[in-house]
């Protein structure tokens, strides 16, 4: 399958374009700890944000959502991607898959709990919050809704504030998985076998 977007080059981009570029390529996500990466290493960037960069106004708020959702929220890191894996296989999103397998192996998943999500196959769950994030994943990719059983349950785990941040979350993610498949965003290929 071939992508659909050229990929922008630093030197080929705007100031605005450039300042979303800025947001990628220092800090915490450029780590060399991290999970992955979203710097291509011939120039520009890979994945969701490379295409943020058509519309500037639009990338600059989905470049702070995205910080915001991987790196300051009250769910934990096994729970944002329990959820986050759960949502990439419901939506057989390649560049999902490929960024969060590694994401959800530095969070404390195995490899055989992560690839049981692809059927839904519940991990060993270190909390109550994973438990409740793991049904309620479930029930939002079915349904796009909670039952009030279902939303009793969650509440009184999660709370109100880790209710909200999984349900935007999965919204976060719906939108970027869509935006993955149109532009047919594809993983790095040294990812290989691991895009899924």
């Amino acid at each position: 399958m071939t992508e659909r977007l050229t990929r922008l080059r630093p030197e080929d981009m705007s100031e605005e374009q450039a300042g979303i570029y800025a947001c990628f390529t220092g800090g915490r996500r450029a780590d060399p700890r991290s999970a992955f990466s979203l710097l291509h290493p011939d120039g520009g960037l890979v994945g969701p944000p490379d295409a943020w960069l058509r519309s500037p106004p639009l990338g600059r708020v989905l470049e702070r959502i995205g910080w915001v959702l991987r790196f300051e929220l009250a769910l934990s890191d096994r729970s944002r991607e329990i959820a986050i894996l759960l949502h990439a296989f419901h939506r057989n999103s390649p560049f999902e898959l490929y960024a969060h397998r590694r994401a959800g192996l530095a969070s404390g998943l195995t490899d055989a709990e992560i690839e049981g999500l692809a059927s839904r196959t519940a991990p060993e769950f270190r909390s109550a919050e994973e438990r409740l994030v793991f049904l309620t994943t479930q029930a939002v990719l079915d349904r796009r809704d909670l039952d009030d059983a279902e939303y009793a349950a969650a509440v009184a785990e999660l709370g109100e504030r880790r209710l909200f941040e999984l349900l935007t979350l999965l919204g976060y993610y719906d939108l970027v998985a869509t935006q993955l498949a149109v532009f047919r965003v594809q993983p790095p290929p040294e990812a290989g076998s691991a895009a899924g």
